[in-house]
């Protein structure tokens, strides 16, 4: 059948098993296969050590699939281990990423999101909630971010997400709980940001903002920012 230029196939064209290929996409069981291409069933088998190419019998018994990371190591994101969050990993993935989704006047990366909320926590608080301000948003490094009226919704995400961050407080020597300073920088500055968007009636109900100025670094500058913020907090024995 055909409608305009878009032809459709006879249902009894359709291959019978059409459900259960699309559940199997669903339920992420091809995902490596489309992601890498064939798996090499020694790989399939015994897995990968976190941080080298060499395999473990035990990598089999781990949660999900690998991703590679910019430092190039394995890391599991279902089931990581403190050992392998790096923070040469965090930054440069977050100094790429966009806050709102990209919808932005301009890039505005997460990494100079966090590095302000650092440096404004740094002289209102202590040290050690400047540091889970830098690292508040270290999950999407791995995971990356949601909108917020998405991720309400997507409950297995935000299971994933916290138990991801505990690994990474765990990592960097931080409470699991993050600090309330953390919270209300990270909603104030959205008042801030605003400047980077189109006006909208919305923008109305964020008028505490912490007075910040978004510099709008380049990806390269927003990474050396955030690895200096952690390395100054780190000489005053803050990080891990």
């Amino acid at each position: 059948m055909e409608v305009g230029r878009i032809t459709f196939a006879p249902r009894d064209v359709i291959p019978k098993n059409y459900d259960s290929i699309a559940r199997r996409y669903v339920e992420h069981d091809t995902l490596s296969q489309e992601t890498f291409g064939d798996i090499d069933p020694v790989v399939e088998r015994y897995g990968y050590l976190a941080n080298n190419n060499t395999r473990s019998v035990a990598e089999a018994t781990r949660r999900g699939d690998t991703m590679q990371t910019y430092t190039a190591r394995h890391f599991h994101p279902l089931d990581a281990r403190p050992d392998e969050v790096h923070i040469e990993d965090i930054a440069h993935s977050l100094s790429l990423q966009c806050r709102y989704a990209g919808h932005c006047n301009r890039f505005y990366s997460v990494a100079e999101h966090s590095v302000l909320i650092a440096n404004w926590i740094w002289w209102h608080g202590s040290a050690a909630d400047a540091l889970a301000g830098l690292l508040h948003d270290a999950t999407e490094a791995y995971l990356v971010d949601m909108p917020r009226p998405v991720k309400r919704s997507m409950h297995e995400y935000r299971l994933h997400e916290a138990a991801l961050w505990k690994v990474i407080a765990k990592r960097f020597g931080l409470a699991e709980e993050m600090p309330a300073l953390v919270h209300e920088a990270d909603n104030r500055i959205i008042s801030d940001e605003l400047v980077n968007m189109r006006p909208m009636d919305w923008h109305a109900k964020h008028n505490n903002p912490l007075g910040i100025e978004l510099r709008f670094w380049s990806h390269q500058e927003a990474e050396a920012a955030f690895l200096g913020t952690y390395e100054r907090l780190q000489n005053m024995g803050v990080a891990a």
